[in-house]
């Protein structure tokens, strides 16, 4: 990139406003536990706690909330993302509203390892499936853009290609390249229900990090010790700007290449665009 492209593009940067005025809805959030955190309410009830997890997959409620609510109309069976099966009973809600705004829940899975977590329900991709949505991370909030706001989000953001797992329209998932440093990249689902970065051990040794030396420390786990080391860095691939220098990741047994949770965002904003496959990603000024 020229210098002169590079000054426009820094200067524009400078200008983002994390929260651009006009916005349809925001939703505030917290962070519990690594993850973004909501109150949520079934057809109308009182508000419970809730995570905003992209990585989720699907829509699920504890037990005690979804057998009062979902009309259960099937099975649906998914993988966490250690490999283990999981069987949820799905079916649907009246109205589903998170922070007082309506969102799109079409199925909703009933699983049992929300309980005794209080946490009583997870809010999956799907649920911004077909609108652009900011995950504010300065100003803790989710923005609903609208036609004058979501222009303005895309003049001062890098644009990132996403992918996605789409399951019968019934379970997504999000994912983007990302850029370990020398070369090495992987293909990682964004994950706003955890806080790091988790890589495969099948990329360990591309790394450059020796899973059994003694001096990582080590998380016992169902399949397998979690190993916590140093990369070289993590960024966006082609977007050197977005690195962060020799962070530490936990190396586990994945289905998929890593996640990357909310760390990598903080002091950061992205905008999901899914019916156009890409993330808008906006820097701190």
């Amino acid at each position: 990139m020229r210098a002169t492209a590079v000054a426009v593009f820094a200067a524009a940067v400078a200008a983002f406003v994390p929260l651009a005025a006009g916005a349809v809805e925001s939703i505030p959030f917290t962070m519990r536990d690594g993850a973004i955190a909501v109150q949520g309410s079934i057809d109308g009830t009182p508000a419970v706690p809730m995570f905003v997890d992209l990585g989720a997959g699907v829509d699920v409620l504890s037990s005690n909330v979804g057998r009062r609510y979902v009309v259960v109309k099937g099975k649906y069976v998914s993988l966490r993302l250690t490999g283990e099966r999981v069987d949820l009973p799905i079916g649907t809600v009246n109205s589903f509203t998170i922070g007082g705004v309506a969102i799109d829940a079409p199925n909703i899975g009933i699983w049992g390892g929300l309980d005794a977590t209080g946490v009583d329900g997870l809010v999956s991709a799907t649920a911004f499936r077909d609108i652009a949505t900011t995950f504010d991370y300065v100003n803790r909030k989710i923005v609903i853009e609208d036609a004058e706001t979501f222009p303005d989000r895309k003049r001062v953001a890098l644009r990132v290609p996403v992918m996605l797992q789409d399951d019968f329209g019934i379970s997504l998932g999000v994912f983007a390249r990302f850029d370990f440093g020398g070369g090495k990249t992987g293909l990682c689902e964004i994950d706003t229900g955890s806080a790091g970065i988790t890589i495969d051990y099948s990329l360990a040794a591309s790394l450059g990090v020796d899973l059994k030396d003694p001096r990582y420390a080590r998380t016992p786990s169902p399949t397998g010790d979690r190993v916590r080391a140093q990369v070289v860095s993590v960024a966006l691939a082609g977007q050197p700007q977005t690195a962060i220098p020799r962070p530490a990741v936990t190396f586990g047994n994945l289905i998929y290449d890593c996640t990357v949770g909310n760390d990598f965002w903080a002091n950061r904003a992205f905008t999901l665009d899914l019916p156009e496959r890409a993330i808008y990603v906006a820097l701190p000024s």
